[in-house]
């Protein structure tokens, strides 16, 4: 062996067995809901021992909602600063930012940064996604300069991803100084927004993600994680205590609503639409007020003010789901997801999260979070009343950020669900699809919607029927 290859490995195996919990913070981006805050602790729990069994030391784990509490600490990027201030100039050196599904193993995650410590050129790794073409939810951006460099790559956020301090300082330096522009209104895909910033533009390149194999995308002995399935709370809940409200209008009475009806619709026992002319065939309502082409939001307030009056008489109703008339939805799956949270009288909405005003500088501090109505949105009883007396700038304002906004207002609580989908399949990732069972889909577009249905979700929706059938005897 060389002096020079020696060398070499004598270095690697110095930085390996020198590399701790010391110099590591573990970040588990947490929402406060208590399903949701009781995972997040039992991976913080995890942490702590497996970092006593190897090191007899207590490990820096932060639970974001109480330790951090920062508006849209879920993007990622307000929690830049509070972790630099921090931990700058200590021994710290990277920061693992990972979800509370997340699994870790603490020895294999030592090795994978103590490798990626050795490379200096190494500012941040993690399991590499990119698109296959330009999608709606990253804003249908496409980066051709990144060609060369195999293209625009960014981290899988279920199995975490780490940065080195460095780079977080670096990069909240060129925020605050405006060499980093914020300029994005809306917070979709936190991950994809974040490569975005750290990438930058071709008078600025920042370091690409370093892509790491250890961390995976299902379990393996070499992993350093790995996204954990999203559990079920015991028995999935019934699925007449679920009150369905689709939103319509008449020229789609003949085609997406009928769709509705070929799939999930016929599923449940409690389905309404809710149109500008009735229609007793689909069953739809008038509830008053015209359509627009966008918007919608007097629309979505007058329908839950409805379904907030029909459910009085319905006292096993714990959940009202809010769909568009070209939500593709799983039921079995939903009744599943839902078993973990409260509903009834409790002031909860569960579906896909975005946010507004976090990407920009000037509002960052007056953002919020909204659920997208495209997948669909459950909301409690509870929060159905408190919604329903929301007010509309106007007509046609956006329903989604509306309610969003009146949320914050009246201390609703917003749950984010990554198995609510506002687009189709094929606009994500094949491993983001496949880390758990998608609740729901949106748009009737290629590929058509009896096909999306058939595909991910009707063997359980059948289940659920032969189920029914067989209670019913």
């Amino acid at each position: 062996m060389g002096i020079v290859t020696a060398l070499t490995l004598f270095t690697l195996i110095q930085t390996a067995t020198s590399f701790g919990s010391r110099n590591v913070v573990f970040t588990i981006v947490s929402q406060p809901e208590p399903y949701h805050a009781s995972v997040a602790s039992r991976l913080k729990r995890d942490l702590e021992n497996q970092v006593n069994e190897l090191e007899k030391l207590t490990p820096k784990v932060y639970i974001t909602h109480e330790d951090i509490p920062v508006a849209g600490a879920w993007t990622i990027i307000p929690l830049l600063r509070p972790l630099v201030t921090k931990y700058k100039n200590t021994d710290v050196r990277w920061v693992l930012f990972v979800e509370p599904h997340t699994a870790v193993r603490c020895s294999k995650l030592f090795e994978a940064l103590a490798a990626a410590d050795n490379q200096k050129d190494t500012m941040w790794i993690g399991y590499p996604l990119s698109d296959d073409e330009p999608t709606i939810i990253h804003h249908f951006a496409f980066y051709e300069d990144l060609e060369d460099d195999g293209g625009f790559v960014y981290p899988h956020f279920a199995n975490g991803f780490a940065m080195r301090i460095e780079l977080m300082d670096r990069l909240v330096n060129q925020i605050e100084n405006d060499e980093r522009k914020l300029e994005a209104d809306f917070s979709i895909d936190p991950a994809f927004e974040l490569a975005q910033l750290v990438y930058g533009d071709s008078t600025s390149p920042g370091p690409l993600l370093t892509p790491d194999l250890s961390f995976c995308i299902v379990s393996g002995d070499n992993c350093a994680t790995y996204p954990r399935q999203f559990d079920i709370c015991g028995s999935p809940i019934a699925e007449d205590s679920i009150y369905f409200a689709v939103k319509t209008w008449t020229g789609f009475h003949s085609t997406r609503a009928k769709v509705v009806k070929k799939t999930w619709g016929k599923h449940v026992t409690h389905l309404q639409f809710f149109s500008d002319k009735s229609d007793p065939e689909l069953p739809a309502v008038d509830i008053g007020v015209p359509n627009t082409k966008t918007g919608h939001c007097l629309k979505t307030v007058t329908i839950l003010k409805e379904v907030v009056k029909r459910v009085k008489d319905l006292p096993n109703i714990k959940w009202i789901f809010l769909a568009d008339d070209d939500t593709i939805l799983g039921v079995q799956r939903l009744c599943e997801l839902l078993s973990c949270f409260r509903g009834g009288s409790d002031i909860t909405v569960l579906g896909e999260r975005y946010g507004y005003g976090y990407g920009k500088k000037e509002t960052v501090g007056k953002g919020y979070d909204y659920i997208t109505g495209g997948g669909g949105a459950a909301l409690s009883r509870g929060a159905a009343r408190a919604l329903s007396a929301c007010a509309c700038a106007s007509r046609a304002a956006p329903d989604d950020m509306a309610l969003g906004a009146c949320a914050l207002r009246n201390n609703v609580s917003l749950t984010h669900s990554p198995l609510f989908h506002q687009a189709r399949p094929q606009d994500y990732p094949r491993e983001v699809l496949a880390r758990d069972r998608p609740v729901s889909f949106h748009r009737h577009s290629s590929p058509e919607p009896l096909r999306v249905y058939a595909t991910w979700f009707q063997h359980d929706d059948l289940a659920l029927k032969r189920k029914k059938n067989k209670d019913e005897l």
